[in-house]
């Protein structure tokens, strides 16, 4: 796993010599598609070439797709949530590419795995259930995208007529998919322990996990099995009793440090909540460093910080007597300082509070002139001498501290999957079913309240206080999964996509420090002062559930005409 740079270039090399005229004789003493198959090493190395389809970090990028973290310099993802595109958006057409891209390199496995005689049926199997976990990861990712698709299922050239496909009905590449996960996830190891060398290698409990996810995010009342497939692939998770939340007796800290340097499953062998981590090995002097920047991109100490979080989501935050924020006695926005207190203690594991150290952001807002790397308040002028936040949040979720001041050396795990999700999916899958009770409740969303001493969800108590069960249970996985990726899906599959279209806000005026009024003087703000920063967003319903198609691919195929509804 530490080579996927290089065995991804590779892959496509023997991808393209796959057409060579069968005339050309393959020379002896190099590596083509006609001599490549002969070790167990050869499967291994062009089933990791698959795993970049995983993007690693470049997930959280996609989590800006949603309305909770905030990358206001890349516009990207910023228009799409917005809803303020069209069919000629680069992204759109980036997105569609390489993801057909990763699902050859798929297909081109799976279509030349067992020409390797020489290695065992039981290890060849295993790689190629790998590569099929991989392919309904990115067929999840295009039919959420793009709703019906061209399903294709093997390497295609130019003359190929599925080229030229019409789109395939979304559910019944789903029943596929989902019918593909379950023959093969028998073929790999049960799981693999953290900190071993085969960490980041595909498991049953990951093939599981996609089924349910994928299950999940299809399921309506319109198609109810999949509710129902959901919750007994996670519950086959859950019974294997191979993984739990992590936490060490330190709730204040546990949940922050699932997520930097000391909870990571690559080098902990303590946590046994990560299922499926993207690796990284900086730090391992390995010959190819596999390297992010994330850490330093949430605190950039020279300018505007990346992933914000917005009002929206901090307001999510439940305060520690179980309540909402708007409704608890408990609730204070009369101080950014007084925002952070009494709430859900992953709050503070998850957004930069006052007091947070080191803080190696370089000047917080009180623009001291000797830095005294605890954070007080957020900063807004961009003079290069501190992390700018345009809402005056930051991110605490993700960041080791101690790479945020070196450029470019972060080798955090990034996680893919984990326990608590498969969790939440049982959760939600059972009470759609109308089969939630308290006990499903306590082995679920209150493992993870639990994990933080936070008050933990009681069935008749939400009754009592009026607040609906649902909508708590949505909440649980928006506070839990915050910035792994899963925003927008939810609130698609929800068709809560009303959220999407309303304006990006930050922290209110009144809380600014003195010495930055003066950079937030051009901020609009609402009627009770928060800041607002984009007051564009839009959202159609049906027309902005889905993506609208690529213009480039439409002209390339006639055939995937009708447009998605609203678009044409």
């Amino acid at each position: 796993m530490k080579k996927r740079c290089y065995l991804y270039s590779l892959l496509g090399l023997l991808l393209l010599s796959c057409n060579d005229s069968f005339l050309d004789r393959p020379p002896l003493d190099k590596l083509t598609d006609e001599n490549y198959w002969q070790t167990e090493q050869h499967v291994i190395n062009a089933a990791n070439a698959c795993y970049p389809a995983f993007v690693g970090k470049d997930i959280i990028n996609m989590d800006c797709l949603g309305e909770d973290l905030i990358w206001y310099q890349d516009k990207s993802w910023r228009t799409i949530s917005g809803g303020n595109y069209g069919s000629s958006h680069g992204t759109l057409n980036s997105v569609w590419e390489d993801r057909y891209e990763s699902l050859r390199y798929c297909h081109y496995f799976l279509e030349n795995y067992n020409r390797a005689t020489s290695v065992s049926e039981t290890s060849r199997e295993r790689y190629a259930a790998e590569v099929r976990v991989i392919r309904a990861h990115q067929y999840w990712w295009l039919l959420s995208f793009f709703g019906d698709m061209p399903f294709i299922t093997k390497t295609l050239n130019m003359s190929s007529p599925e080229l030229y496909a019409p789109r395939t009905d979304k559910y019944a590449s789903v029943d596929w998919l989902l019918d593909d996960l379950e023959a093969c996830y028998k073929n790999l190891p049960e799981s693999i322990e953290p900190s071993s060398k085969e960490f980041g290698r595909i498991t049953q409990a990951a093939a599981l996990t996609m089924k349910a996810r994928l299950a999940l995010q299809f399921a309506d009342k319109a198609h109810p099995k999949y509710w129902e497939i959901a919750a007994e692939a996670a519950k086959r998770v859950m019974e294997m009793n191979k993984y739990t939340i992590y936490k060490t007796g330190n709730p204040e800290k546990d949940y922050e440090n699932l997520f930097n340097f000391t909870g990571r499953a690559s080098r902990n062998a303590a946590n046994r909540e990560t299922i499926l981590a993207y690796v990284y090995n900086y730090d391992n002097n390995s010959n190819s460093k596999l390297i992010h920047n994330l850490s330093r991109e949430c605190h950039v100490p020279d300018q505007q910080a990346r992933f914000l979080p917005s009002k929206a989501f901090c307001d999510a935050y439940l305060c520690t007597d179980g309540k909402p924020f708007e409704v608890s006695a408990m609730a204070d926005s009369s101080s950014y300082a007084a925002y952070f207190e009494n709430r859900d203690p992953r709050m503070k594991q998850t957004v930069i509070y006052p007091g947070y150290a080191p803080y190696h952001g370089g000047r917080d807002g009180r623009d001291l002139s000797a830095i005294d790397k605890v954070f007080q308040t957020p900063r807004f002028n961009n003079d290069k001498k501190g992390s700018v936040s345009g809402t005056g949040f930051y991110c605490v979720k993700y960041v080791e501290p101690t790479k945020v001041p070196v450029y470019n050396t972060d080798d955090n795990d990034i996680i893919l999957m984990r326990y608590a999700e498969v969790l939440l999916i049982y959760a939600e899958a059972m009470f759609e079913q109308g089969k939630l009770t308290q006990a499903i409740v306590d082995e679920t969303i209150n493992q993870l309240r639990g994990r933080v001493n936070m008050h933990p969800m009681i069935l008749t108590e939400l009754a009592a206080w009026g607040m609906d069960v649902r909508q708590e249970i949505h909440r649980e996985r928006r506070i839990e999964l915050f910035m792994e990726g899963f925003r927008w899906f939810d609130v698609v599959r929800w068709k809560e996509g009303w959220r999407l279209g309303q304006p990006i806000k930050g922290i209110n005026k009144s809380w600014v420090h003195p010495s930055q009024k003066e950079y937030i003087e051009s901020y609009a703000t609402d009627t009770y002062g928060y800041l607002i920063l984009d007051n564009t967003r839009q959202f159609v319903d049906p027309k902005n559930y889905l993506f609208c198609l690529p213009q480039q691919q439409m002209e390339r195929n006639p055939n995937l005409r009708p447009n998605n509804p609203g678009w044409d």
